[in-house]
């Protein structure tokens, strides 16, 4: 037990100095890069006079020279200086990896303060934070443009159940979002208000180079009015970024939603049983609702650093403990209306990691104190992937799979729907039951 508090006292005062090693090193207001750069540039100045003077045939100023080399010394002393320093704290982090590596995940405070060390982050100032008893703001996360957007959500949407379904899609992914439109969303169309209030879709994507796809965006966030175009690079290692950019549109323009449904655009919504979640679930405040990982572990431990998995990938520098905080996988979670501000405040006071549904959904929730209903098993909110024709069994079961055939699984859903195929269950006794499809179906949870 001594061992474990000494080494406890250790790591939190190599912590603490780690602290002290990463504030950023200014003179003057200028970082060491400007003032590397403020150095060549007067050494350049004094060679171009001296070449000047040298044609001229001119003495020089011993005065202005003498002057000019003692600043050149005492700047060259403060960058030396400052390296040492630089490379003093690259060691501290080298040798504080070796003392937490694939241990536990300690937790987002600890977590939180490591990394703000490591790098050295300063805090925004000028940025008000949502909750500031969260601590400090590192991550301005109020302040996405969305040059290509939809109207907001109405006003009186509180009035009846309501949800709002993000969709996270590429700038390319025009075949996706139309497979969409054409299948579970023209189901989604057809629910009558007075079952629910309102349930509409948004395909959020980031920017993209290629002028040719973003004059198509253009035209095709005319016809649909569909189309949220976040400005920020769409990456596989920004998605953090962007599911935090969907939170804050929520916050700006559909602030009372019930329920907020997060889906990428290779899931299908089995609409039936979204209706029957959110009647059941839009009063549930302060919750997240989805499919569980427990613990689980980061590619780097289970794969090494095969370069095939890079985008998955984190370093021990980056993150050097042994497993994740719980989190919900990230192809479809839902969450209540209420979580929206302090997902959002968490992750304005949290330092990002690229992979979404652990930050989000493990760290965050953490730190707001956000209860997580886990949904595992049969039914459950989410499953990992169905065939692409499901039976009638499977595909009542659930509210979202992924899927690589929208199409297919969609006449599937469809033919279930109006009673074309049946779900017949076989019991203990060898007797055969058919399911009622008008049936609601009743989802268990677990809570953390």
């Amino acid at each position: 037990m001594k061992f474990y508090v000494s080494l406890s006292l250790a790591i939190k005062t190599l912590l603490g100095l780690l602290i002290l090693f990463s504030i950023k090193y200014i003179y003057d207001g200028k970082t060491i890069a400007e003032e590397t750069l403020k150095i060549r540039l007067e050494e350049n100045r004094i060679l171009e006079v001296a070449l000047i003077q040298c044609r001229n045939r001119q003495p020089s100023n011993n005065s202005v020279t003498t002057n000019t080399v003692k600043w050149m010394t005492q700047s060259t002393n403060n960058f030396v200086t400052e390296k040492i320093k630089r490379d003093n704290k690259r060691n501290l982090i080298k040798y504080l990896v070796t003392l937490l590596k694939d241990s536990p995940y300690p937790g987002i405070e600890n977590y939180t303060q490591y990394t703000v060390a490591r790098l050295g982050m300063p805090s925004i100032e000028n940025v008000k934070p949502l909750k500031p008893e969260f601590g400090p703001v590192i991550n301005d996360v109020l302040s996405f443009r969305y040059p290509v957007n939809i109207p907001s959500c109405p006003d009186n949407i509180s009035s009846n159940k309501s949800v709002f379904i993000a969709l996270i899609s590429a700038p390319a992914h025009f075949q996706q979002r139309n497979d969409i439109r054409q299948t579970w969303n023209v189901h989604l169309k057809n629910i009558n208000k007075n079952v629910m209030g309102m349930a509409r879709i948004g395909f959020f994507l980031g920017l993209t180079t290629n002028v040719t796809v973003q004059n198509q965006i253009n035209e095709e966030s005319k016809k649909h009015g569909d189309v949220v175009q976040i400005e920020m690079n769409d990456s596989y290692r920004n998605l953090t970024l962007k599911s935090i950019a969907v939170l804050n549109w929520v916050r700006q323009h559909c602030a009372k939603v019930d329920l907020l449904f997060k889906v990428d655009d290779d899931v299908y919504v089995n609409v039936n049983n979204l209706v029957h979640f959110v009647r059941s679930n839009y009063q549930s405040n302060g919750s997240l609702f989805g499919y569980p990982n427990f613990g689980y572990l980061s590619i780097r431990m289970e794969l090494g650093y095969d370069k095939g998995y890079a985008k998955w990938d984190m370093t021990y520098e980056e993150y050097p403990w042994g497993n994740f905080p719980n989190y919900v996988n990230g192809p479809a979670y839902l969450m209540h209306g209420s979580v929206v501000v302090p997902l959002l405040a968490a992750s304005q006071t949290t330092p990002l990691i690229p992979f979404e549904d652990v930050f989000l959904t493990g760290m965050c929730t953490e730190k707001a104190g956000i209860k997580m209903q886990y949904s595992e098993g049969n039914p459950s909110v989410f499953y990992g992937s169905l065939p692409t024709v499901p039976t009638p069994c499977d595909l009542r079961s659930f509210v979202a799979w992924s899927t690589d055939n929208h199409v297919n699984t969609h006449v599937a859903v469809d033919d279930y729907y109006r009673n074309k195929t049946l779900c017949v269950i076989t019991g203990l006794d060898g007797t055969n039951r058919t399911i009622d499809f008008t049936a609601p179906i009743n989802f268990a949870f677990s809570g953390s």
